[in-house]
């Protein structure tokens, strides 16, 4: 065919051009691609179609292959105009043939604009009334008469709790289900419902209760089109606070009725309108004379003016009046009451009326008296309280001030009282507590004063007293209280630790110096109980390091300060090493390394102990399985504490800690001290037995040391002793040191349990030991503890069957 008439083309609405089916370019456009385009057809003859392209997928089509392109498409795509502008466009093109059988592409256009520019305005226009509806306070359902739902708000989902994949999925039977089983009556809302649908014109309002305890008011009218009816519209009000109030004024009046205390109502002109029965039962028989009259008159003060503006300028302030008044009775008899006397006021600020609320305090005041008299003491011991306390110390330092004498401050506290109170139960340990009372009131003089001050602390004041009188009384009650004590025919003895401060040196103030005395008693603890002592000022800042250690201390794992070190086992006779204890260490950018001595008892006595004890369980047993994979199987010992192993979970997490990192139980041993069989013997037996049945080795550390009877040794599946360094530290010189250590060593060897020597320094120490058929020993002799790295090269010689520490094999 011949290329289109150029007015033929100028005639059409489309944008039209014609495209060389070969090299893609412009052969001819129309004057509504001139306008489409923004340029001349002049400029745009000649020049690749791809000039039109203003998107990737129109580049992309345009590079496809000849036979792709020549298909066509049709698509809604835009076309940049010379201005810059991009114009959604319908877009189709065609081949076609031209004369002399030359392929061309007719690339047509339709301008969208317009379209596109009504459909945003009609999306807009929807999303208006859309957020419109949203926006409405009550909730909104749009049905219809078919019952489908056609739309609704987000407040309908909000009141009746509609799940969001319920309307998701857009099942409108599941969504009236829904609705239906939120009603407390479902029978009577679907009844009501049906009888909707028969009668569409009909018009309903109703009250629906719901099992969230919500109460809604429904509102149902027809929705019209045409003047005819095409569904419903459903509107649901929250009218719980409506329905909360009503039965709050139901529930008034009923409390008005049958309360206990004494209600009267007054007019704005303060006379008597109405009394509840409590009020008429507390006033007495003559209250029906009173309605009417000036409610003061109740008092004895209808005419007493000074008594009502009193009330009135207590409602001008705060709404209402309240004190204590006298309420004459029958037979001249005087009733104590409190009245409290409430003002109500229109928006205005008028007073309607008021309300009066009385409660007689017959019992109260017989109360208040019996409460004075326990104001002042303890209830179980029958001592002065801290109160009574509080006020004989500041009488003493304002005598003091004036005198210039002093006086002290006990602090006692019974030692180890709980295993009174978890044996025999507290009630036996409150009647302990009143005999205490009892000894130690009469180791004081009757100036002096004892209180208690709670639980089984107690505190001293010794009136004029120095430090020789506070250490001369402090003896007294010591010995005094190592007297035994019987009670319900059982005897037992009580050992005390008293702390003291002396006023004015260590403190200004009572509460100072029950500080100071509690200090002085807490270092009378730490040193072994039993005993008193003063306070001195470096004890303060003694506490003040422990509490700087132990925050360090519990921030140090988190910030990779702690590392676990191990220090080698060896045999005395071949020089290799057969074990490895963990050791875990500290090193802290203020205090530097901190030794083991300082912070494991600081993490024992505040509990942290079970946490630092977990994590070098699991940083060993890692390390053990390590060294097992790499072909260098080793027992490592990990130290466990009395708390730690207390635990009831205990034997379960090791055992997941094992089978974690795959570990053979008999690679894992752990050193417990004496202490640990000595506490709920029973089932700790029953532990030790758990853990050896899995095949974990079990060691008594510092062995020695204790004070048990070793009974235990042949009890329990016990596989190793290790020999207190305190014993080793005296060989070969100290007689005992040897003789102590040749019997662990011979008792080992008797009952088939290994022993290791441990803080081995010397190899004097050492040839003893050889002597003595020792079989292992730790120590610095051999090493330190060391780092994981090097202790791993160590176990490789080791391994290799090259002694690591040569010098100690045997000489021949």
């Amino acid at each position: 065919m011949q290329p289109p008439p150029q007015s033929w083309l100028d005639g059409l609405l489309e944008a039209v051009w014609l495209v060389d089916g070969k090299n893609l370019c412009i052969l001819q456009a129309n004057r509504a691609a001139e306008r489409l385009a923004g340029m001349p057809c002049g400029l745009m003859v000649g020049q690749p179609v791809t000039l039109l392209a203003a998107t990737p997928q129109d580049h992309a089509f345009w590079a496809e292959p000849a036979a792709v392109v020549a298909q066509g498409i049709r698509s809604h795509t835009h076309v940049l105009r010379a201005d810059g502008f991009l114009v959604p466009v319908d877009r189709s093109v065609a081949r076609v043939e031209l004369a002399g059988g030359h392929a061309a592409l007719l690339l047509t256009m339709l301008d969208r604009s317009r379209q596109e520019a009504t459909e945003q305005e009609l999306e807009t226009l929807l999303c208006e009334l859309r957020a419109t509806l949203d926006s409405a306070a009550d909730g909104m359902l749009v049905c219809g008469l078919d019952g489908r739902v056609r739309a609704f708000n987000q407040r309908l989902a909000q009141i009746w709790g509609i799940p969001r994949d319920l309307l998701v999925q857009r099942n409108d039977a599941a969504v009236h289900d829904h609705l239906a089983a939120q009603v407390l009556d479902g029978k009577g809302y679907r009844d009501r419902l049906a009888a909707l649908e028969r009668e569409p014109l009909l018009e309903s309002t109703d009250i629906l209760e719901l099992r969230g305890g919500v109460t809604l008011e429904r509102r149902v009218v027809p929705q019209l089109h045409q003047g005819r009816p095409v569904g419903r519209v459903y509107s649901f009000r929250d009218i719980t606070r409506q329905a909360e109030v009503q039965a709050s004024l139901r529930l008034a009046a009923q409390v008005f009725d049958s309360s206990l205390d004494a209600i009267f109502i007054a007019d704005s002109q303060h006379h008597l309108m109405r009394m509840n029965p409590g009020c008429e039962r507390l006033v007495g028989p003559s209250a029906a004379a009173f309605l009417g009259c000036l409610a003061a008159s109740l008092f004895g003060g209808g005419s007493d003016a000074s008594f009502m503006e009193q009330v009135q300028a207590g409602w001008d302030r705060e709404g209402f009046w309240e004190g204590e008044l006298w309420l004459p009775r029958e037979g001249g008899a005087y009733c104590a009451v409190h009245l409290s006397w409430v003002a109500l006021r229109d928006d205005e600020g008028r007073l309607i009326q008021s309300i009066g609320f009385m409660r007689d305090l017959t019992l109260q005041h017989a109360a208040q008296k019996r409460i004075e008299e326990l104001a002042y003491s303890d209830v179980l011991t029958g001592l002065p309280n801290r109160l009574l306390l509080t006020q004989r110390v500041d009488t003493a330092i304002q005598g003091a001030r004036a005198t210039d004498t002093g006086f002290a401050i006990l602090f006692l506290d019974l030692d180890r009282f709980k295993i009174i109170n978890d044996s025999l139960g507290h009630p036996f340990g409150d009647r302990v507590l009143q005999l205490v009372a009892e000894r130690l009131q009469a180791c004081l003089r009757q100036t002096d004063m004892l209180c208690r001050l709670g639980g089984d602390e107690f505190v001293i004041y010794l009136h004029g007293a120095d430090a020789v009188v506070a250490e001369s009384v402090a003896r007294r009650i010591l010995d005094d209280m190592l007297r035994p004590f019987l009670l319900d025919g059982m005897g037992f003895s009580i050992q005390c630790s008293i702390g003291m401060a002396l006023y004015p040196q260590d403190g200004e103030g009572l509460d100072d110096l029950i500080k100071q005395a509690d200090t002085a008693m807490y270092r009378v603890k730490e040193r072994g109980r039993g005993s008193y002592g003063f306070y001195q000022p470096q004890m303060n800042a003694n506490l003040l390091m422990r509490m700087r250690l132990e925050h360090a201390m519990r921030q140090a794992l988190g910030e990779q300060r702690m590392a676990v070190h191990y220090q080698p086992q060896v045999n005395l006779v071949t020089g290799r090493i057969v074990g490895a204890e963990a050791l875990i260490r500290w090193t802290d950018p203020e205090f530097g390394a901190v030794p083991p001595a300082q912070f494991v008892p600081l993490a024992e006595e505040s509990g942290y102990i079970v946490t630092l004890g977990a994590w070098v369980m699991e940083q060993s047993v890692r390390e053990a399985a390590r060294w097992m994979h790499e072909g260098m199987p080793i027992v490592v010992s990990v130290n466990v504490s009395a708390l730690e192993f207390r635990q009831a979970d205990f034997v379960e997490r090791l055992t997941r800690l094992l089978a974690v990192h795959h570990l053979p139980p008999t690679l894992l041993e752990l050193e417990l001290t004496e202490t640990i069989l000595l506490q709920d013997a029973q089932e700790m037996e029953q532990r030790l037995r758990a853990l050896a049945d899995l095949g974990v080795h079990l060691a008594i550390d510092d062995f020695g040391t204790g004070y048990s009877s070793l009974a235990y040794l042949k009890k329990l599946p016990i596989h190793k002793l290790k020999i207190d360094q305190s014993f080793i530290r005296g060989l070969p010189e100290d007689e005992g040191d040897r003789a102590i250590v040749g019997a662990i060593i011979s008792m080992g060897r008797a009952l088939h349990i290994e022993v290791v020597a441990e803080g081995v320094e010397t190899t004097t120490q050492r040839a003893v030991l050889q002597q003595m058929e020792c079989q292992h020993f730790q120590g610095f002799l051999c090493a330190p503890g060391l780092p994981g790295a090097e202790f791993r090269q160590l176990l490789g010689k080791s391994v290799r069957g090259q002694a690591p520490f040569p010098s100690l094999a045997p000489a021949s």
